[in-house]
Order: C-alpha cells, then sequence, then structure tokens
C-alpha cells in the first residue's frame, strides 16, 4: 500500500512539473497560477503546497530540472577544453584541432539528447526577463560553459588582446554554438531526418568550426 501511495505521489509531481514546465515557458512565472498548473496537469491545486510548498518551489524544481538537462549537454565541451587546453601548450594547429573536437562533442550531444523544448523556451525567457533563479542558471549552467570557452580564447588570443576584448568574443562563441543547436526545429524543416545522418552532422560540425576558429582567429 504504501508504494502504491508513493507511486501515485511521483506521478502527481511529474505531472506537475510538465504543466508548469509549458505553463512558465509560454506565459511567465508571474502570470501563471497555481489554480492554472493544477489544471493542466489534472491534479487539485493542493498538491502543489503538499509537493513544492508553493509555487516558489516547483518553479525551483523545474529549473533545476532544466539545468540538469542541459549540463549534460554543455558537459563534454566543458571536460574536453579543460582537459586538454594546457596540452596544446599554445600550438595553434593542436588549439584548432581541440576546438573541432569540442564543437563536435557539444552539437552531438546537442543533437541527440531528447529534452523538451519547453525547457528551450524557459530558457530563453529567463535570457531576456530574468527571475531571482537566473541566478541558480547562471552559475550551475552558464558560467562554466563560459569559463572553459574563456580559456580556449586565452590560448589562442595575441598579446595585443585585452581582456575585455576575450570575453565579448567567448560570448559570441557561446552564441556561435548555441544558436543552431536550439533551433533544431528550423533545421528539421530544412534538412528533415537527414540531420541525424553522420555526414550531416560532420557538415554541422565543419561550419560551427569555421565560425568558432574564425574568431579565435586560427
Amino acid at each position: 500500500m504504501t508504494r502504491t501511495l508513493a507511486s501515485r505521489g511521483d506521478a502527481t509531481r511529474q505531472k506537475l512539473v510538465d504543466a508548469a514546465v509549458q505553463l512558465f515557458a509560454t506565459v511567465g512565472y508571474n502570470a501563471v497560477s497555481t489554480r492554472e498548473i493544477a489544471q493542466a496537469a489534472g491534479v487539485n491545486p493542493a498538491a502543489i503546497g503538499f509537493h513544492f510548498k508553493g509555487k516558489q518551489g516547483l518553479y525551483a524544481v523545474v529549473i533545476a530540472t532544466m539545468v540538469t538537462t542541459l549540463r549534460g549537454i554543455c558537459a563534454p565541451l566543458v571536460d574536453i577544453l579543460n582537459a586538454n587546453i594546457d596540452a596544446c601548450a599554445g600550438d595553434r594547429q593542436q588549439l584548432r584541432l581541440l576546438t573541432q573536437k569540442a564543437v563536435e562533442q557539444f552539437l552531438t550531444a546537442a543533437m541527440h539528447t531528447e529534452w523538451s523544448r519547453w525547457l528551450g523556451i524557459l530558457l530563453q525567457r529567463e535570457y531576456v526577463d530574468p527571475t531571482p533563479s537566473f541566478e541558480t542558471i547562471y552559475t550551475e549552467l552558464i558560467e562554466p560553459v563560459l569559463r572553459a570557452i574563456e580559456r580556449l580564447v586565452e590560448a589562442a588570443a595575441g598579446p595585443e588582446e585585452t581582456p575585455q576584448h576575450n570575453r565579448f568574443r567567448v560570448c559570441c562563441i557561446m552564441s556561435q554554438l548555441t544558436n543552431l543547436s536550439g533551433e533544431r526545429a528550423i533545421l528539421l524543416r530544412r534538412f528533415g531526418r537527414k540531420l541525424y545522418e553522420p555526414e550531416m552532422l560532420a557538415i554541422h560540425v565543419s561550419v560551427v568550426t569555421e565560425g568558432v576558429c574564425g574568431l579565435l582567429g586560427l
């Protein structure tokens, strides 16, 4: 009996998270009520208080889910850069090869990870109209990526480059990496299911690598 109740509770909790992701993404945190979330989930509104202590607690779980999912996409990029930049010892050919490998790791993870499109919309909403949860998103998800890319930029930069120039390059590289992977619907519309074929991924990696290496001067 206890296991059955726990199973029902887990199912209710997941329904609320799924409904909240979509509603928070489409209308925003402030514009949606707990009653609307419960109605979309098909559960009693009191369940939000029971499982999450209210809307703020539910939003925190939604953000944690988003960060965990997207960290899985970013981790290969961060890991390969942090593990290999020093070994390149400033060799520009080696840095270019490392850049290509890092781009490939990131795009492969981005294209083959199953995650709700609503999480991407919610992330964009946080970029445009940040809530207090943006600090969690930045610290746990974005900053590790930026720091890894910054190490790559500094390794490739000439002595005349200022820290300000390098930091802007970091942001531009981040944009190069995430824009195409975030526009999966457009890519699918243009290329269909061929998008997931190995030769298409290779072209994708080649084009993005070209742009990133251009920003790095490699």
